[in-house]
């Protein structure tokens, strides 16, 4: 329906606005995707465009109502404002040539999360989940700068701005809704973990869907197509398989899972080995320092802890299958480790 330019702590991005025929709810795509602000990035990717956003929506409609709902190339201002091109009908946005491919590095597919709502945890701060923070680092790792091979016989690279999207859907407290995920926050304080505090309620333990997500990943041209890079797939960055199986039983092409590694297990690791190594102060500050500059959401680029929060996470890797590569650090309360 819309997309506007918004510039974060991590660097510009695209908000689009999406409305669908299956829920009365606005979804969310944020797009990274700099290059298309910019004429001097040295090797260029396919754009991350909506089909949908740069259709024609009627035959009278003007150059000004296409520039409002974000219909535009380069980025606006009071002396440029051109409206994109309509894309062919019944065809995705046109992949790279052959020519081009010749002559073409490299270039790492788009890394992408679908990502749930999450008012608790990215409005206020609760320590309760990990949303707010898993939110900021794939907005971080999405826009870290890409190093590119070139394939001139000189042995040279080149870096070029990151891309990807976050595909972010209203679907609170793992699709139970806001009430009733405040509900079972009172059953966790009385002893049950999430999953049993949603089944008590008379809720599944995770009623999210992603076909609408998948919808979206479709119109923005990733993780598949009709040729080109779009039909190689995306990078997903995810620790729960069944997200994995949700999305490729949709359509996406997965290339990769790409795990969330938590923020404060990365400074436990590196005070572990800052010990052995007998640097620890040194390490264990600028590691910590590292992880709390600015960033998304309340949160922001700290690391979460809490009690509350490895129980959450224990409960994720031990109930509901999620992984990640590497040992689970202990601690006083629990088992804990990192996933989506």
């Amino acid at each position: 329906m819309a997309r506007t330019r918004v510039p974060t702590p991590h660097g510009p991005v695209f908000l689009h606005i999406y409305r669908n025929n299956q829920d009365n709810k606005e979804h969310l795509a944020i797009v990274v995707d700099p290059a298309q602000l910019s004429d001097d990035v040295p090797i260029r990717a396919s754009p991350i465009r909506s089909q949908s956003l740069d259709a024609v929506w009627s035959s009278d409609e003007s150059e000004l109502d296409r520039l409002v709902r974000g219909a535009y190339l380069g980025r606006l201002s009071p002396e440029i404002h051109t409206p994109s091109t309509p894309p062919p009908k019944n065809q995705n946005q046109n992949p790279p040539s052959s020519s081009q491919n010749q002559n073409r590095p490299d270039i790492p597919l788009p890394l992408v999360r679908i990502h749930s709502e999450c008012f608790t945890g990215e409005t206020i701060g609760s320590l309760r989940c990990d949303c707010g923070e898993q939110l900021d680092e794939a907005l971080r790792l999405i826009s870290q700068p890409l190093t590119v091979p070139l394939h001139d016989g000189s042995n040279s690279v080149a870096t070029i701005p990151g891309r990807g999207a976050v595909i972010y859907m209203r679907q609170e407290g793992r699709g139970i809704g806001l009430l009733s995920k405040i509900r079972a926050y009172n059953l966790q304080d009385m002893g049950h973990d999430t999953v049993t505090a949603n089944l008590l309620l008379g809720h599944k333990a995770d009623e999210r869907g992603y076909e609408i997500a998948c919808a979206i990943l479709q119109d923005l041209g990733l993780g598949g197509g009709a040729g080109g890079e779009r039909s190689q797939g995306i990078r997903l960055l995810t620790n729960n398989p069944d997200k994995v199986h949700a999305l490729e039983e949709n359509g996406v092409k997965i290339s990769e899972r790409v795990p969330m590694v938590p923020r404060s297990w990365t400074c436990r690791q590196h005070d572990a080995s800052s010990s052995v190594s007998g640097t620890e102060e040194h390490s264990s500050d600028a590691t910590r320092a590292s992880v709390r500059s600015a960033g998304a959401t309340l949160i922001g680029a700290g690391a979460t802890e809490s009690p509350e929060l490895e129980k959450y996470l224990h409960t994720k890797v031990t109930r509901m299958g999620h992984i990640l590569p590497g040992s689970i650090p202990e601690s006083s309360e629990s088992p804990v480790s990192w996933m989506s």
